[in-house]
């Protein structure tokens, strides 16, 4: 699985789980964040709810498997389940678990709250949680750090955080960053893993450049 990051919570990760590669683009944003959103392509696109923040789907190319609506999918061998998971603004907010081969990622994309059992659940056992950290409208990072305490994943990628010329007003990637403590920590472009490279014994904390 490889992971590519482009600010807030807009992710491309591709992989092959069965023969050729299948991309998944999450949370696309538009121009009026602040940022300047990458020119994407993709086989399937996620928008965990409307705005524009995270459901510019309209402009990642390559005529997208669109999931905007709760369910289980499978789409060129990726299995995906999204649930709704409301947050203080939106009923209609949604989380994704993905299943590429022998890789699962959790995504929580813009998630405000604590898991609930049931969200809990459904993310149980993943190797990577992507998950947002910076505040106001999304998870602040002290609910971020116990969200992966709860979930115990191999791999931790903080997502949606302060960056020069966002105009939300989110905390710095260091306020998570304290409220985790010490953990392992790789930076990178472009992150990429398989199953065999997970850390057995210790929790990673990977941060990926913005592309």
């Amino acid at each position: 699985m490889m992971i590519s990051y482009h600010g807030l919570s807009c992710l491309s990760i591709t992989a092959k789980p069965i023969s050729g590669e299948v991309t998944l683009v999450t949370d696309p944003f538009d121009a009026s964040v602040g940022i300047k959103p990458p020119k994407l392509s993709g086989d399937i696109v996620f928008s965990s709810q409307e705005g524009a923040e995270h459901g510019n789907t309209a402009e990642v190319a390559g005529s997208p498997f669109s999931i905007a609506m709760p369910g289980e999918y499978e789409v060129k061998g990726m299995m995906l389940d999204a649930r709704v998971a409301p947050t203080k603004t939106n009923p209609k907010n949604m989380i994704l678990r993905v299943a590429a081969g022998a890789m699962t990622l959790g995504f929580l994309g813009g998630l405000d709250r604590p898991l609930k059992d049931e969200e809990i659940e459904l993310l149980e056992g993943v190797d990577m949680l992507v998950l947002p950290v910076g505040g106001n409208n999304v998870m602040t990072a002290k609910i971020a750090a116990e969200t992966v305490r709860t979930i115990e994943p191999r791999i931790v990628i903080p997502v949606y955080m302060a960056e020069p010329g966002l105009k939300e007003a989110l905390d710095p990637l260091s306020v998570f960053m304290t409220e985790m403590g010490p953990v392992p920590t790789e930076e990178t472009t472009k992150y990429k893993m398989t199953k065999r490279q997970l850390p057995q014994e210790d929790m990673q904390l990977v941060l990926i450049k913005r592309s």
